[in-house]
């Protein structure tokens, strides 16, 4: 049968660095063959990349196949993440970005999580899921967490980055491996929401994912002195006192938001939830002061 790669398929794999391919270039060259035989589906690679990529500067090397069931390719998706994750020292952003991907990819598979359902009935995946059978009423994001010692907001959080991360590619090819490596380092908030912007606001927004830190704020800053030149150049009134009020309360929103999406245990640690809701008693009682007609001052 003759190899074919899908693009996909491979785009879900971390690559090797250069120092790994040439390591393990030189272990097949020494082996005499290729050991590990490569995974296939209906003729694509699932597993077996590199070893490929080997074969074809050194075609004399013999190697075997095995030819794994899957009902569709969703579940071919879903197999490669969870493979990869359990193979692999990986970068954070692998990591979440292999965690959304096999949670999205196990949602869109036949058989996969719809409702919790199947699992009520069956207990069961498939047949040719590397997770075997699964508790019953156990839903997808449960088991996959648990898997990967992580708690349920991070599972859905990652399902947004991944479409964050693949949306950003679909503008600019080439990014989502930049992105993955570390070469640049986009918040995981900013990533996400590339997937929920109308397509005309993606470009700007994948622009800005190559900024760095000191760029942003070189352009944060240049807006907000031709903000505060408007604002001179106008009569300050109540009006507009409220107007800055109102934007002030949503940065500090947006603030907070952007920490709980990078450090979800923030809202799901009893510990940590606790510590946060004494914090936010003094923003609390300053509006209660307000309301009942006293003086912040």
């Amino acid at each position: 049968m003759e190899l074919q790669v899908d693009e996909e398929f491979s785009t879900q794999i971390p690559p090797l660095t250069d120092e790994e391919f040439e390591q393990l270039e030189e272990n097949i060259l020494s082996d005499g063959e290729i050991i590990s035989p490569i995974i296939t589906w209906n003729g694509f690679i699932v597993d077996g990349h590199n070893r490929y990529r080997i074969l074809q500067e050194h075609p004399e090397i013999p190697y075997k196949t095995f030819e794994m069931e899957f009902p569709d390719r969703y579940a071919v998706l879903a197999w490669i993440c969870h493979n990869q994750l359990g193979r692999r020292n990986l970068t954070e952003e692998q990591k979440k970005y292999l965690i959304g991907k096999q949670y999205n990819s196990e949602k869109a598979s036949h058989g996969g999580e719809r409702g919790a359902q199947r699992d009520a009935e069956t207990g069961q995946f498939t047949s040719s899921s590397p997770r075997g059978n699964l508790r019953p009423r156990e839903k997808t994001w449960e088991r996959i967490a648990e898997e990967n010692h992580v708690g349920k907001n991070y599972v859905l959080n990652a399902e947004h980055y991944a479409k964050g991360v693949d949306a950003a590619d679909e503008i600019e090819p080439g990014i989502r491996q930049d992105i993955l490596s570390g070469k640049i380092t986009p918040t995981a908030k900013d990533v996400s929401e590339v997937a929920d912007a109308e397509p005309e606001e993606r470009p700007e927004m994948v622009r800005r994912l190559r900024m760095t830190k000191k760029e942003k704020y070189e352009e944060l800053k240049r807006m907000r002195e031709i903000g505060e030149s408007l604002q001179t150049a106008r009569k300050v009134t109540e009006e507009s006192m409220l107007v800055s009020i109102s934007a002030l309360v949503d940065t500090m929103m947006s603030s907070c938001n952007r920490c709980f999406h990078e450090f979800p245990h923030l809202l799901d640690d009893p510990h940590y939830r606790a510590q946060l809701i004494e914090i936010m008693q003094k923003p609390k009682n300053y509006i209660m002061t307000i309301e009942t007609g006293g003086s912040p001052l």
